[in-house]
Order: structure tokens, then C-alpha cells, then sequence
């Protein structure tokens, strides 16, 4: 990781009961003097309260660590993992996601701007657009690195049937943004998979069952779905994965590379992240960062 810049946000994660046998918060790790302090503290000392946190949650049992990564410092080490060609980016939830990943085989451009950073292959765009209450959140020592913000700035709409949303205004490429936009209707508040095409035998199939839920979509025009294979573009309230390759055929191997996955087995479950990666109940995730073996 990145050694970053002295922190500039507070630790706390909105869950302010302290333990009694150890007298630690158990949302953040701190004691009753340094919350109390913090405001007042100088650099040298947040930073060394930052220090002692992982210790004491790893201590209390609690999974995620709120790093003290500003937005700047996100926005760097993205680049970072973007540009070193390792792990892979995801965005969704457990059962339809789009999976970004950065291996030196894929060939990742990254791209920079004032309000967002990403990356893009001949298979896939992903960009992550940046806002002051970006938070990354740890779960150990190699493992995942999930991304959130607090819900009450997630912007999407949520959807429970299939919906038009219009020409793709949001599409990372102009050429994108005058094709037809469609939201499956997942009906989950972190993000939404949605399908884009300029195709008209294809937009018109796909408006006459939009109010439907997606497996009566499935099973009405799942066939013409496959033949198309439409780009599909997996969007949180920050992050976007659009992904242009076929979409596989059933019971065979997903390709190298970007690719999506649609799994109705698992989105009955209803839930928002992976098990094991669940984040404070104040935030949603954005994206996923899971780190290539050995990092």
C-alpha cells in the first residue's frame, strides 16, 4: 500500500458504545480521552492514535478497519493499483457484478482527471468518480479493500423491475451516450446492473417488458439477450464497470479478462456485499478492491 499522507478525517464510523472490560470504542478503537481530544490533537498525535486502532479492533473482534486514507490518497493508491497491473477492481452485489481486472495481460490505461480515476482495456472501462466522504475500509492483512460512503449520499434510484433510464448520459465514452440505458431492478440501494444497447430490435424488446421483474425478463427474451450480448454496465453511487465482451453461453468458462457475472441462484439472498466484507451500518459500498495473491 501506499504510505500515505497524515490523516485528515476522524475514525469514528457512527457506532459510539465502548467496550467496559477494555474501555475501547467499538466502531473506532479510540478511548473516551482521545475522542475526546481528537479535535485538538496535532498531527503527530492522530497519527499515532491511527496506529494503535488496529491493534485494539482486530482485539474486539471487529472485522472492518476505517483506514485514514483521505480522498487524495484513495485517488492515488487506485492509480497505484491500476498502474502496478495487480488484483481486480468489482463492483455490484454477490450474484451480479462486473469484475475490472488490472493482471499486465490486460494491458490497463489509466486515466486521471480532477473528478474521477479509472482505467480502461478493449474489454472494459471502469471509473470511480471522487467525493470528500470516500472512506476505504480493511479486513486484514491481504485481503479485500472495500470502498464505501455514507448512505445518506448514495444517489441511485432503486429499481424493482425492469426500467428504461434513457440514453446512457453517464456512459464513460461519448459514443456510449446515445445508447439505450436499462436497469434490471435488483432492487438494492448500492448499486444496479443494468444493460446498454443501440440496438432497436433489442431496445424494443426490452421496453416491452420493462415493469416486469428480471426472471420474467429472463425467461421472456434471455435468448435474445445472449445473441445481442449488450454491453452491461454494473454502476454504484461512485463506481462504474462497463463491460463489452459476449456474454458466455451456459455451462461454459468465462473468459480472461473483464467479464460480468449474472447469477439468480445467488441474488435471492438479497444481500448487498460479500460475507465477511459487511461495513458499518452508516455506509454502502462503492467497490471492491481484491488484492492479486501474495500482495
Amino acid at each position: 500500500m501506499l504510505q500515505g499522507p497524515i490523516p485528515r478525517h476522524s475514525p469514528c464510523v457512527g457506532v459510539c458504545t465502548l467496550d467496559p472490560a477494555s474501555g475501547w470504542c467499538l466502531g473506532c478503537g479510540r478511548n473516551t480521552d482521545e475522542i475526546a481530544r481528537w479535535s485538538t490533537m496535532d498531527e503527530a498525535e492522530q497519527l499515532d492514535c491511527w496506529s494503535k486502532l488496529p491493534r485494539r479492533l482486530a482485539t474486539l473482534s471487529v472485522q472492518a478497519h476505517l483506514l485514514p486514507w483521505a480522498v487524495d490518497h484513495i485517488t492515488k493508491w487506485v492509480g497505484t493499483t491500476l498502474a502496478a497491473e495487480r488484483g481486480t477492481w468489482v463492483t455490484g452485489v454477490p450474484g451480479a457484478v462486473a469484475e475490472f481486472p488490472c493482471g499486465p495481460e490486460h494491458n490497463v490505461e489509466v486515466v486521471r482527471d480532477r473528478d474521477f480515476v479509472g482505467g480502461r482495456t478493449g474489454k472494459a472501462v471502469f471509473r470511480l468518480n471522487l467525493h470528500d466522504k470516500l472512506r476505504a475500509f480493511a479486513f486484514g492483512q491481504g485481503a479485500p479493500i472495500v470502498l464505501g460512503i455514507p448512505k445518506v449520499r448514495v444517489p441511485l434510484a432503486v429499481a424493482h423491475t425492469l426500467t428504461a433510464l434513457g440514453p446512457d448520459i453517464g456512459a464513460v465514452d461519448i459514443q456510449g451516450r446515445s445508447d439505450q440505458l436499462f436497469d434490471f431492478g435488483l432492487g438494492r440501494r448500492s448499486s444496479r446492473f443494468c444493460v446498454r444497447t443501440g440496438d432497436p430490435a433489442l431496445g424494443q424488446a426490452l421496453r416491452n417488458h420493462c415493469s416486469s421483474a428480471w426472471p420474467n425478463v429472463l425467461a421472456a427474451i434471455g435468448a435474445m439477450l445472449m445473441s445481442h450480448s449488450p454491453h452491461r454496465v454494473v454502476e454504484s453511487a461512485l463506481a462504474r464497470i462497463e463491460v463489452f465482451t459476449p456474454i458466455p453461453a451456459p455451462g461454459t468458462t468465462t473468459p480472461p479478462g473483464a467479464h460480468t457475472h449474472f447469477l439468480p441462484q445467488l441474488l435471492t439472498a438479497g444481500e448487498e456485499v460479500p460475507a465477511g466484507l459487511s461495513l458499518p451500518d452508516y455506509a454502502l459500498p462503492v467497490a471492491i478492491y481484491y488484492p492479486a495473491p501474495g500482495d
